[in-house]
């Protein structure tokens, strides 16, 4: 499993289509692990095989969180900006 990757993944913004097969592997890698949620298409004949990264899971933001450093999760982020808000 690639934390590297799954630290890009965060960055990115989702849905996110992948047809590199170097890409496509790391996504199922960390999909069978749980940390992302993600689908594969069936390519049509003679087309390539296309995944698409759709979100982080918990358990992704908490590997990042233990790995050091990722970006916040949106709610997350917002959270302070609401608590000074209701002040």
């Amino acid at each position: 499993m690639s934390i590297d990757f799954l630290r890009t993944l965060a960055k990115c913004r989702a849905p996110l289509t992948l047809t590199d097969p170097e890409d496509i592997n790391k996504l199922l890698v960390l999909r069978a692990a749980g940390l992302v949620v993600a689908m594969t298409l069936r390519p049509v004949a003679g087309g390539c095989e296309v995944a698409r990264f759709l979100a982080l899971t918990p358990d992704g933001r908490s590997a990042l969180d233990l790995a050091g450093g990722h970006p916040p999760h949106q709610a997350e982020a917002a959270m302070p900006l609401a608590m000074e808000q209701a002040q």
